[in-house]
């Protein structure tokens, strides 16, 4: 019931989004519009979307390494069926991908999630740093004429961009704070969490602990360097996908700042409106930055959403379909493994297990 509640409420928000996207644009016009792309440039943007997830599987190799060395292909199948997971309702891929290579390789799950809370950190910095860059460094690209609530947009996501630069320093801080300072950071959440009821205490203690865990690779000097140079590959290799469609839709604007604005507002609107397989919450993302801010005609930013979805998501699936296969994996063996991974999760006591 709980997953059937989550996937109404994942289609409700899809819905709503893709009538935001497509409330102007006849099928005619987006009709014609996909006459007019120069398909050769799709295929740029397929490699490139490909190579974040090599960038990915080394940086997670790294990650992996305190716990045990496992070769570069020992850690696709994991890595592609997790993120294949992550188009569904729940986005449970986390937990699945850390159960999967867990269970392949002989490592705990509270190990390997250890690893997965980490990355996304590092994922999370890069991505912060970006909104900094877009709504501090280049906030001129905003109306300052456009006001919402009264207060000037440019204004707000100014604010929002200083607060994200903050935030940046202080998961920094903490981080390392923990690495080195483990004690003294779990004696000061003691004391924060006094007045919580006992069951958030117990699950923030749970997350701090496996971050404690996963942080330990940053103690090695070459380790972090690693991961700080895969991490920047793969948000490298995330955003210049993006770069040859603009090239296949001849857009006006090919500009870098174009380029990170979209980025930025696809990010932001996949997390706030959660939908299963990004559908219409990336869609609205690409026409806010496209033909609400930069300007672009409406439906080729429409068009132009579809096909950079499309792109992610054929790879996505393909590549998680690919070692499904490879692996002789069922789709009743993926379910049985999600469920005990979230088993796990629940129960923190088995996830040494």
């Amino acid at each position: 019931m709980k997953k059937a509640r989550q996937l109404l409420i994942g289609v409700a928000i899809a819905v709503g989004a893709l009538y935001y996207t497509l409330r102007n644009i006849s099928m005619d016009e987006l009709a014609s519009s996909f006459n007019d792309i120069n398909l050769i440039y799709i295929l740029p943007a397929i490699g490139l979307t490909l190579l974040s997830y090599v960038s990915r599987a080394y940086r997670w190799q790294v990650l992996l390494r305190p716990f045990k060395q496992i070769p570069i292909s020992g850690i696709y199948a994991p890595l592609m069926i997790g993120f294949m997971g992550n188009v569904l309702p729940a986005r449970a891929g986390e937990f699945l991908r850390a159960y999967l290579v867990g269970k392949k390789h002989g490592i705990t799950f509270a190990g390997a999630f250890s690893t997965i809370i980490v990355e996304r950190l590092f994922d999370l910095i890069i991505l912060l740093m970006l909104f900094v860059w877009v709504f501090v460094v280049k906030v001129d690209m905003f109306d300052p004429q456009l006001t919402f609530s009264g207060m000037s947009v440019q204004i707000m996501v100014a604010g929002f961009g200083k607060f994200c630069a903050i935030v940046v320093i202080g998961l920094l801080c903490f981080m390392f704070l923990l690495a080195y300072r483990e004690k003294w950071v779990n004696s000061c959440i003691c004391w924060l969490a006094k007045p919580l009821p006992d069951k958030w205490r117990e699950k923030i203690f749970f997350m701090v602990g496996e971050f404690a865990l996963g942080c330990k690779i940053v103690k090695e000097p070459s380790a972090l360097a690693k991961i700080i140079f895969f991490s920047a590959l793969t948000w490298f290799c995330l955003v210049a996908a993006y770069y040859p469609l603009y090239f296949a839709f001849d857009l006006q604007d090919k500009t870098l700042e174009s380029l990170l604005l979209l980025t930025v507002m696809i990010c932001v609107l996949i997390t706030i409106l959660p939908t299963p397989a990004f559908l219409g919450s990336f869609n609205a993302g690409v026409l806010i930055a496209l033909h609400e801010i930069r300007g672009e005609a409406e439906v080729t930013a429409v068009s132009f959403g579809m096909v950079a979805w499309a792109v992610g998501f054929i790879v996505l699936i393909g590549g998680g379909l690919f070692f499904v296969f490879k692996d002789h994996m069922s789709v009743q063996a993926l379910m049985k493994a999600e469920e005990e991974a979230e088993a796990k999760l629940e129960h923190p006591e088995t996830m040494n297990k």
